[in-house]
């Protein structure tokens, strides 16, 4: 037999242990992003849940709903709310009274997972490279896990148009936004729930002045790129 014909095997064996090992590696750094270098398994907040890239300050406003089994979620309660005595959940998104369904966001590429970190919720659905509609969940503040099932399903409906995720997905001024759990459609969660979500993010961001109750308090917060305390 040819010599060189005998040394084949051992060089093809070479070869598949040198891509083994960088396929290891690769795996790793992958898993190391996923589960604490920002990805869905981040536990930590601030820019892990945004964008990459510099943040630049700036204020905008968005009009959401939350809504489980038919009830839109209450972010009036206390411990959902920033206000002017020293207590803000995170210095990039926030909302405080009045208008509980209207997020002020206060630097650039922040997120809706972000936000909802902000308040104690953990939100890990498609948007992120990897995640597969199964996988979509929702973790409440009390540590219920609200999941894709053959019987209810996350429906995301940005701006009136049903989407597949939401969680990296940045904040946009103005925006409408609706979350639904339960066992419609993204259509018949539209159809039936869309009513639930206000159109107020204009009053703060002073695009519509004249809806501002007469006998209303000024905002602690409002304006466009400025933000009075």
């Amino acid at each position: 037999m040819d010599g060189s014909m005998g040394r084949r095997p051992t060089a093809w064996m070479a070869a598949a242990g040198v891509l083994g090992i960088a396929a290891a590696v690769l795996a790793g750094l992958l898993a190391w992003r996923w589960d604490g270098g920002g990805g869905a398994g981040a536990s930590s907040g601030g820019p892990g849940w945004a964008a990459t890239g510099p943040r630049a300050p700036t204020h905008e406003h968005a009009d959401f709903a939350v809504v489980i089994r038919g009830e839109r979620f209450d972010f009036g309660q206390p411990q959902f709310i920033s206000d002017t005595e020293g207590k803000e959940l995170s210095e990039h998104v926030h909302i405080h009274a009045p208008r509980y369904t209207v997020v002020h966001v206060h630097s650039t590429l922040v997120t809706w997972g972000e936000f909802f970190q902000s308040l104690g919720f953990k939100l890990t659905d498609p948007s992120f490279p990897g995640v597969t509609d199964d996988r979509t969940c929702l973790e409440l503040p009390s540590g219920e896990k609200l999941c894709n099932t053959a019987s209810e399903r996350w429906s995301f409906i940005a701006n009136g148009v049903p989407v597949d995720g939401l969680a990296t997905v940045n904040i946009g001024d103005l925006d409408r936004v609706l979350f639904s759990y339960g066992p419609e459609t993204p259509g018949e969660a539209l159809a039936k729930y869309w009513g639930l979500v206000t159109d107020q993010a204009c009053i703060p961001s002073e695009l519509c002045k004249a809806r501002i109750p007469a006998d209303e308090p000024p905002e602690t917060c409002s304006g466009r790129g400025t933000c009075t305390r």
